[in-house]
């Protein structure tokens, strides 16, 4: 009742002040890139100087230098006209100019001399769509494009299902998403610049929701040394703003009684600086075959920035949610002040609850160089009460983390991009869990941390066609454990990059580097209400190093023809000091007494291939691909280990593809989304792990709206349609052949959206 409230409260907040103010100045976000470039006489060469450049629709301008160089720091993530004026010459305009974050758009000019001081040259023509200066291997997806990827409604407006259909990502049986061969929980997961992972299980601290997306940036490889904590990939979701998303809409789904949502989204922006969005997702699920029987979500997420003065911004960004998954097993006890309790009959559930402010002081010094400033507070919770014989456990926990970061950015030269920040983190963890059907076995794991991370690097011009990139980061941590003595692991990463134009439309690329990530609290200490468990299950007071891996890809990219790029990938990753368990027992190496150890070794191989199609003739679309060969020694960090024993992990699949087409004409809009899966593995009883294969599947997803008016309120009308085919492929089999998860059937949804 108390998240009603707020949602209502926040969405009344926010339409009140749109229906107040009615201006067109924009502010920025959190996370920012640079527009850079050269200005040349178009007939002689010569670079010019004195020009002046400016990003339209903002307050971002500079003036190249002797050289015909400039460089526009601090630039909001979108799409923007830039124009170059110079008396004396046309004024020359490249249009849809794409900033993302971190990354920097060059933006060449060739002005020619004017015959009439008032004839203005506009560049119609996009830019190349190959980016010189990006190493890492990137992959983005907007919310424009969000809108073609239709598949089941578990997966509507969800970070998994979305980051799914792009390259080197690969859902396991139960949508979790792994990245080259990684673990689900080695991904660094970000909001806006702000990490969301919890320390307890190292798992994502939020819902996971896509609600308020402008992008979502996913890298599969050579991620800069900004980034730390993650030893697979990173995703970082960036979100809307005001200025990308004015106005109020209101989109209403449902299929039958098995699903409903409401998603609303408001945003404006003043003339005094001010610039506001809140958007909410609230959906409701009742499917079977699926791991959760019933889920009941709420996500709100906000983001208000205030221009104060010149210099200086300020950006608010706030997310709240809640979510209860109901599984089909039943249950007659709990757990209550008094300890076992007996209650009605009811399902098991998963309660969890999050939220997150974080306040951004982003300060300019100059055009070259500006400081960003963040506190933070993430607060989350989860409760599992499923005491049931189907599942037999029950947990309370809760992960409180308060972090500060820092980041300096300086075009130091128009070759050197300078970057360097700080990070520091401390965590309040609470952890309780307890087997009745074990008697007395309880324990709690309530190791706090502080994490401190150092980087620093530098992005090098190296001329007209060579870019590099070199980086060092380093991260300490210290475990603040109940009972045994603290301990504190530290480790530096190197990490570089190359890049080499062959000519405007191909681009090599190559990266290599080290990652880290610290082990999650549950791992480090248990504390046994009864310390005769110790002696069979001592998981406890472990001394463990970072989990490490060290990964090298080389990248082809072309724009094989107008509009068209193609990027081509292979990648390796070696995975080392793994988290796994060590039995103590000296007569049976798989039996307990357990610790946690550093024992584990993975590598993965593979090729991502992405064919993308920008927007034009009323099309656009992409096609991903990744074949990879993922092998460790476990895939399950609780299990055993036999030393040089490698089997294939529980989501290597040999094959992963997805196509995305999107056609719109005259009002209507058609989406269609293929799926492809060659099998993931799996074993009966007493044969080797992971020696066969479930079948392969391939699914259609289809959906179509209409711009709609007169006998409906205007707005959008949609249908989707999921498995298109009814398709019901097997996803995974348990060790006596009985399916665990399927693809799931054929499901209609009715959508419609208004704008207002």
């Amino acid at each position: 009742m108390q998240k009603c409230k707020f949602v209502c409260f926040a969405l009344t907040l926010a339409f009140a002040i749109q229906f107040l103010i009615v201006t067109n100045i924009p502010v920025y976000g959190g996370t920012t890139g640079i527009v850079s470039g050269v200005v040349t006489d178009s007939a002689t060469g010569e670079k010019l100087a004195g020009v002046n450049v400016i990003i339209k629709g903002t307050n971002l301008t500079t003036v190249t230098d002797a050289n015909g160089y400039y460089v526009i720091t601090n630039v909001p993530p979108g799409e923007y006209d830039v124009t170059a004026d110079l008396v004396g010459y046309s004024t020359a305009q490249a249009t849809k100019v794409s900033v993302l974050m971190d990354v920097t758009s060059t933006v060449d000019f060739a002005l020619e001399q004017a015959v009439a001081e008032s004839e203005e040259v506009v560049v119609v023509e996009r830019r190349p769509m190959i980016q010189k200066d990006v190493v890492p291997t990137l992959y983005v997806v907007d919310s424009t494009q969000e809108q073609a990827i239709k598949t089941q409604p578990y997966f509507q407006y969800q970070a998994p299902g979305l980051v799914a259909t792009q390259p080197g990502v690969v859902p396991d049986a139960d949508g979790y998403p792994h990245i080259r061969g990684g673990r689900a929980n080695q991904v660094g997961w970000m909001l806006d610049g702000v990490p969301i992972v919890e320390s307890l299980t190292n798992g994502f601290a939020t819902n996971a929701v896509t609600v308020g997306m402008d992008k979502m940036e996913i890298y599969t490889g050579g991620y800069r040394p900004e980034y730390g904590n993650a030893i697979s990939g990173v995703f970082n979701q960036v979100i809307k703003s005001g200025k990308t998303s004015p106005g109020m809409s209101l989109e209403l789904v449902g299929g039958s009684n098995a699903y409903r949502g409401i998603y609303p989204q408001i945003g404006g922006y003043t003339d005094s600086g001010f610039d506001y969005y809140v958007g909410a997702y609230l959906w409701h699920s009742d499917f079977e075959r699926v791991m959760w029987s019933e889920a009941d979500c709420s996500d709100v997420i906000s983001k208000f920035n205030y221009q104060a003065g010149n210099r200086n911004k300020l950006t608010l960004v706030f997310a709240n949610g809640s979510a209860n998954y109901q599984m089909p097993s039943i249950h007659t006890y709990t757990y209550g002040p008094d300890g076992l309790v007996e209650v009605p009959a009811k399902n098991d559930y998963q309660d969890q609850r999050y939220s997150l402010i974080a306040l951004t002081l982003n300060h300019t010094i100059n055009s070259r160089s500006f400081l960003s400033l963040r506190p933070y507070i993430l607060d989350t919770k989860w409760k599992v009460d499923a005491i049931s014989d189907e599942v037999g456990y029950w947990w309370d926990s809760a992960s409180k983390t308060t972090g500060l970061q820092l980041d300096y950015t300086n075009q130091v030269s128009p070759r050197h991009l300078l970057k360097a920040g700080a990070i520091r983190m401390s965590s309040d963890n609470r952890y309780w869990v307890t087997v009745p059907a074990y008697g007395d076995y309880e324990y709690t794991a309530n190791t706090d941390t502080v994490q401190t991370g150092l980087y620093v690097q530098d992005q090098m011009d190296l001329g007209k066609r060579w870019a590099a990139e070199f980086g060092l980061r380093y991260d300490r941590m210290k475990y603040d454990k109940e009972i045994n003595p603290d301990t504190t692991e530290s480790q530096v990463s190197p990490r570089m990059g190359l890049s080499y134009v062959i000519d405007p439309k191909t681009k090599l690329r190559c990266s290599w580097g080290k990652m880290i990530q610290f082990v999650y609290t549950q791992a480090v200490e248990r504390n046994y209400t009864n310390p005769e468990w110790n002696e069979w299950y001592g998981l406890g007071n472990a001394n463990l190093r970072p989990e490490r891996c060290t990964q090298f890809d080389v990248g082809w990219e072309r724009e094989v023809a107008p509009n068209y790029l193609l990027q081509v990938t292979p990648f390796y990753r070696k995975y080392v000091d793994m988290l796994q368990v060590r039995s103590l027992n000296p007569e049976d190496p798989t039996a307990p007494p357990y610790v946690y150890d550093n024992l584990g070794e993975g590598k993965s191989t593979g090729l991502e291939v992405m064919l993308k199609k920008r927007a034009s003739d009323n099309w656009s679309g992409w096609l991903a691909y990744t074949w990879q060969r993922a092998v460790a020694q476990s895939s399950n960090d609780r299990e055993t280990v036999t030393p040089g024993a490698f089997h294939y992990v529980d989501w290597d699949q040999r094959h992963t593809a997805m196509l995305v087409l999107n056609y719109a004409n005259r009002g209507w809009n058609y989406s269609l989304m293929g799926e492809y899966g060659s099998g993931l593995p799996y074993n009966l009883a007493d044969e080797p792990v992971n020696s066969r294969r479930v079948g392969g599947h391939l699914v259609f997803n289809f959906s179509v709206s209409k711009d709609v008016s007169g006998i409906f309120p205007d707005g959008r009308m949609s249908l989707t349609i999921a498995n298109l085919f009814n398709t019901g492929k097997v996803l995974d089999r348990d060790e006596n052949g009985e399916p665990l998860a399927w693809v799931m059937p054929r499901f209609i949804s009715l959508g419609f959206m208004r704008q207002f």
